[in-house]
């Protein structure tokens, strides 16, 4: 895996529109169990989703995390490619999926998987 940066050039106010029209859909290839992305198909080599983290929860982080710029400058159809947010100790990696612009997936990382951090962003508020 190519380690990832995290880095943004956005303003403010821009960080604020993506936000706002950014959506969690999920993935039901990281779920084995039934849940608002469809019903369970967990692959074999993927992350399985922790299923006491509600869609409304991993949703906010999503648009706080990306208010915050906890993204990656690899732009797709105006929506940043990676966005990171912390659960309890965790750090989540929100992808941009293919489909409708907008629409993010989400999976736990390991720390050797930690974005290079060269703004900051990660641990401040």
């Amino acid at each position: 895996m190519k380690p990832r940066t995290l880095h943004c050039d956005l303003s403010d106010s821009e960080l604020c529109d993506i936000a706002s029209r950014a959506r969690y859909v999920g993935s039901t290839e990281h779920k084995s169990y039934r849940s608002p992305a469809g019903e369970p198909n967990l692959r074999s080599d993927a992350t399985p989703c922790d299923k006491e983290i509600e869609f409304p929860a991993i949703a906010a982080l999503l648009s706080d995390s990306i208010r915050k710029g906890r993204i990656s400058n690899a732009i797709e159809h105006g929506f940043p490619r990676y966005v990171w947010g912390w659960i309890d100790m965790d750090l989540y990696e929100a992808r941009h999926i293919n489909g409708y612009p907008g629409t993010y997936k989400g999976y736990k990382l390991e720390p050797p998987e930690y974005p290079k951090d060269r703004d900051k962003r990660l641990f401040g508020e």
